[in-house]
């Protein structure tokens, strides 16, 4: 009866065609177990992934960096490949194909853990890596301290929870130099981004996370002072580590570009695209050039009508100081209530709530707009973040039409609809409820912000906005943005352009300011393969949404479509389009979605 209901739980999202009736496979009980034991033991071997994931037990820890450590994990990795090459030999052929595409996945998820080490190899090149995992991972943990009282948690998990957090500062300072001798090559653009983001530390670890441990250790003094003891070293650690990148990083070589032949294996046999940076450059072209277009008809429009841009178009000033704060809280709302009125997905009825905060200092520079801080990935809560960095002046934003700024109701909805609903919290809410460990585990950004890409436009088609043009311009030239992107990313990875000459272009096809361009490409830079992921995964479902149409003969819905989509996890739209439009031949596929809802 145990195994019959785990088959039914394992093969429910992926309907017949991809389960033999009656029991899950040997093969994907394999799979799961190895999935399982690629997760939990990197966790254990890097404690702060651990607690980025959600995984309890490891919040007090620090890994030790060293070159007997890191290898040690590459002969890890190893293994575990040999590990489903025994399992899933290469071809899979006569596999189904579920357990085809989760073995694919997994190959995918080891080759870019090696990929990222042996041949992009940041940890050699990015000297504050360290001391920015420290700060994020502690942001971390302070965003998601356990509550008395809420989800079962109780006055001793919270004490735990500041145990852990003060252990793991204590350990810091080591922590960080160590991780600074595996840096053999450092490189310049990596040392800029890296320290900008560092400037913001002392901020917040003598703000909000020193206002959080007074109030926690308000009758215990002794335990506060070892708190800001072990807060005081890591600042001062940190400080160090800013004095040598700013001594050093003028000499630093830029050493970002990977080459074009590593950057499409990186798109093929990590992202399993298919398509080469040659095609995703086209694709970008395409983009831009659209978005270019929509915005001359628009200015056409509004000389014509005599229609306004900016806050005067009917959107509406929001207003500043801590009123943005809720303003926020009501525009999300809005577009909840806005998806539920077009019958355009379904909301689960467990979806948690989505807390509006500013952006904290240390973040500011590398997320000048809105961002979205989803639950974590293995943890039990529900609740997520949406992170606002309001301009100094919304008029001032206003005039400009800044392009990072939201300062009127319809831009605000706009940036909701991408990081909210039905963007990131509710599509990543939903995947990491599936019920297939492997897929659960996925992390597609294609997906994700394909995704939340395709929301934004869907809105403007569906007349979430009326007939402001104001949010239709800032659609446009965010799809400039996005086109701009994909083309700066395969340039600035195979080496064809410099730095300066991607942040000229990004200036000038984007309309961001010099300052938020250089950003912008620097961001790029240090992240390959990542800022495609706009423009290729709304391609993709675009691709897909006809297929689904014309098999459907006229039968299907948006709705249908959607909540099909959503409930394969944030797994590569390359895999979900094939198990998708096979499931459309079972008639029980219609509610295969519900284990995920």
């Amino acid at each position: 009866m145990r195994s019959r209901l785990l088959a039914l739980l394992i093969c429910a999202p992926l309907a017949a065609v991809t389960c033999p009736a009656g029991a899950a496979t040997e093969v994907h009980e394999k799979l799961t177990a190895l999935a399982r034991d690629i997760v939990y033991t990197s966790a254990a071997m890097f404690p702060t992934q651990a607690t980025q994931l959600g995984i309890p037990g490891h919040d007090g820890e620090l890994e030790t960096p060293s070159e007997r450590n890191r290898n040690a994990y590459i002969d890890k990795l190893h293994q575990w490949q040999q590990r489903l090459e025994e399992v899933a030999p290469a071809g899979r052929a006569g596999l189904e194909l579920v357990d085809r595409n989760d073995a694919r996945l997994l190959d995918a998820q080891l080759t870019g853990s090696l990929n990222l080490l042996l041949v992009r190899s940041t940890d050699r090149k990015d000297y504050s890596a360290g001391a920015n995992n420290i700060v994020n991972t502690i942001f971390y943990q302070l965003q998601f301290l356990p509550v008395a009282g809420r989800e079962g948690k109780t006055a001793t998990d919270v004490s735990r929870a500041w145990t852990d957090l003060t252990n793991r500062l204590t350990r810091a300072p080591q922590y960080i130099s160590a991780s600074e001798k595996l840096v053999t090559t450092p490189g310049h653009l990596y040392g800029v981004v890296g320290n900008e983001q560092l400037d913001g530390a002392p901020s917040f670890f003598n703000g909000a996370l020193t206002d959080a441990a007074k109030a926690h250790y308000a009758r215990d003094t002794r335990a506060f002072a070892r708190f800001s003891a072990a807060r005081d070293a890591t600042l001062a650690e940190i400080a160090r580590t800013r004095s040598y990148i700013d001594a050093h990083v003028a000499q630093w070589p830029e050493n970002f570009a990977m080459g074009r032949q590593a950057y499409d294996a990186m798109l093929r046999d990590e992202q399993l695209l298919p398509l080469d940076s040659r095609d995703v450059e086209r694709m970008a072209n395409d983009e831009l050039a659209h978005g270019w277009a929509e915005e001359a008809w628009l200015m056409a429009q509004s000389k014509h009508d005599n229609l306004p841009f900016g806050a005067r178009s009917g959107g509406g000033m929001a207003p500043e100081g801590p009123a943005l704060i809720d303003y926020y809280r009501e525009r999300i709302a809005d577009v909840g209530r806005f998806v539920a009125q077009h019958d355009l997905l379904t909301i689960p009825a467990w979806l948690g709530t989505i807390n509006v905060q500013e952006t904290p200092k240390f973040m500011q520079p590398v997320s000048p707009g809105a961002s979205m801080v989803s639950p974590r990935l293995l943890s039990a809560e529900t609740n997520g973040y949406y992170f606002i960095t309001p301009p100094a002046s919304l008029a001032q934003a206003a005039a400009r039409l800044d392009m990072n700024q939201d300062f009127d109701r319809d831009r605000i909805l706009s940036t909701a609809a991408h990081e909210a609903m039905p963007g990131h919290f509710l599509q990543l809410s939903i995947a990491r409820r599936h019920p297939n460990f492997i897929r659960r585990i996925q992390g597609s950004g294609v997906f994700a912000e394909g995704w939340a890409f395709y929301g934004e436009e869907m809105f403007v088609r569906l007349g979430l906005y009326g007939n402001d043009l104001d949010p239709r311009l800032f659609t446009a030239r965010w799809e400039r943005v996005r086109g701009a992107r994909a083309i700066v990313d395969p340039k600035l990875a195979s080496g064809e352009w410099s730095y300066e000459q991607a942040a000229d272009f990004y200036a000038q096809e984007s309309g961001f300011t010099r300052a938020a361009a250089r950003a912008a490409a620097a961001a790029i830079a240090t992240n390959p393969g990542y800022f495609i992921a706009y423009t290729v995964g709304r391609w993709q479902i675009q691709q897909l949404l006809s297929a689904y149409i014309q098999k459907t003969a006229g039968k299907g819905s948006l709705h249908d479509f959607h909540d099909r989509l959503l409930s394969y996890g944030t797994t590569p739209l390359a895999l979900v389009g094939p198990e998708l439009l096979a499931d459309l031949d079972n008639p029980a596929s219609a509610v295969r979605a519900a284990a995920n809802y």
